[in-house]
């Protein structure tokens, strides 16, 4: 285990974490949910407009994904791709999630994200955590 992994043992039943386990915790979390989508298919609309984007879901991950939201048939997230660019978007889909209907939103949403590996209260930035886990995803070395 690396010593950014969070092992989850070592913090049950613990109430406060200090600014470098609150970070691994962060990190974890964004590490396993793109881990997940990872092995798990995206629906083929989506796919297909990635692909369209000249994004490559083999070498990007999604940082946030919704389906479904109650009353729509509709696909949302933001995904972070290799060249370290965050993508929002909201892609309504038919009921079989076979075609997409309407795109409603794409959109570069990078300035939202602070990248800082040292920011004082917090350590490191989600985005900075994000861009770390995409390339140890990738198998490359995160900068420090």
């Amino acid at each position: 285990m690396k010593k950014d992994d969070f092992d989850i043992k070592k913090f049950l039943g613990k109430r406060q974490f200090n600014v470098q386990e609150q970070v691994a915790r962060k990190k974890q979390g964004i590490k396993r949910f793109a881990q997940y989508w990872r092995q798990h298919d995206l629906p083929a609309p989506l796919m297909q407009l990635l692909a369209s984007k000249n994004i490559d879901i083999n070498t990007s991950i999604l940082i946030e994904y919704d389906q479904d939201y109650p009353g729509r048939n509709t696909d949302e997230g933001i995904i972070l791709t290799e060249e370290g660019k965050f993508f929002e978007f909201e892609a309504d889909l038919d009921p079989d999630r076979t075609r997409l209907i309407t795109l409603e939103l794409w959109e570069d949403v990078s300035h939202r994200y602070e990248i800082n590996g040292r920011k004082k209260g917090i350590g490191k930035t989600f985005g900075f955590l994000a861009l770390e886990v995409l390339k140890e995803l990738n198998n490359k070395e995160p900068e420090e």
